[in-house]
C-alpha cells in the first residue's frame, strides 16, 4: 500500500534540498577560488549543477501543492530555530577563537564537523534518517580531511569536500521525494476524499 505524502514533507524536503543546494554552492565556490582554479569552464559545472537542482526543487514545491497540507507543528518549528542558533553560535564562536589562536586553516574543517553535528538532531525532529547519513558524512570528511591534507591546501580541500557532500544530500533527498509523488500518483484526490469522509 503505497502512504499518500502530505504538503508539508514534500515541502520540507524541497525546503532542505533548497538550502543544502545552496550552501553546497557556496562551499563549491569557495573551495574553487582558495584552490586557485576558479575558471569558466569550473564555474560553467557549478551553474550547470545549480540549475538542475534547483529545477528539481521547484518542480517539488509545484508537487506539494497537490496534496493535503497538515497543521504547522509550532513545537518542531521552534526547536529547529533552536538547534540552528546553536549552530551559528557554535560557528562563529569557533572562527573567533581559532582565528585567535592563528589555526585558521582548521576552521573550515571544524565548520564542516559542527554542520555535520547539527544534522543529527534535525534527523529525529524531522523524522528523516537522511539527515544522519550526511551528518557522519560531513564529520568524517571533516575529520579525514584534517588527518589526511596538508595544512596549506587544507581549506580549499575541506570546501570543495564539503560542497560535493551537501549536493549529494541534496540530490538524494529530491530523487527520493520525486520517486514518493510519482509512487502516489493519483492518490491525493482519494485521500481527500477519505479526509473529507
Amino acid at each position: 500500500m503505497t502512504t499518500t505524502p502530505t504538503a508539508n514533507q514534500l515541502s520540507g524536503r524541497a525546503t532542505g534540498s533548497l538550502f543544502f543546494t545552496g550552501f553546497g554552492t557556496l562551499w563549491l565556490t569557495l573551495g574553487l577560488y582558495l584552490r586557485e582554479i576558479v575558471s569558466a569552464g569550473t564555474l560553467a559545472a557549478i551553474a550547470a549543477g545549480l540549475a538542475v537542482l534547483l529545477l528539481a526543487v521547484f518542480w517539488l514545491f509545484r508537487q506539494a501543492r497537490r496534496y493535503p497540507k497538515m497543521p504547522e507543528d509550532q513545537i518542531r518549528n521552534r526547536a529547529f530555530r533552536r538547534i540552528n542558533a546553536i549552530q551559528w553560535a557554535a560557528v562563529i564562536l569557533v572562527s573567533f577563537v581559532f582565528g585567535r589562536l592563528h589555526i585558521d586553516a582548521y576552521v573550515l574543517s571544524a565548520i564542516t564537523a559542527i554542520v555535520g553535528v547539527h544534522l543529527f538532531p534535525l534527523a529525529r525532529l524531522f523524522r528523516y534518517p537522511m539527515h544522519n547519513v550526511t551528518g557522519a558524512a560531513l564529520v568524517l570528511w571533516a575529520s579525514a580531511s584534517v588527518l589526511l591534507v596538508p595544512a596549506v591546501h587544507l581549506q580549499g580541500v575541506t570546501a570543495l569536500g564539503t560542497g560535493i557532500l551537501l549536493w549529494l544530500s541534496a540530490a538524494t533527498t529530491l530523487g527520493l521525494a520525486i520517486a514518493m509523488v510519482r509512487r502516489s500518483a493519483g492518490a491525493p484526490a482519494a485521500n481527500s476524499d477519505s479526509l473529507c469522509a
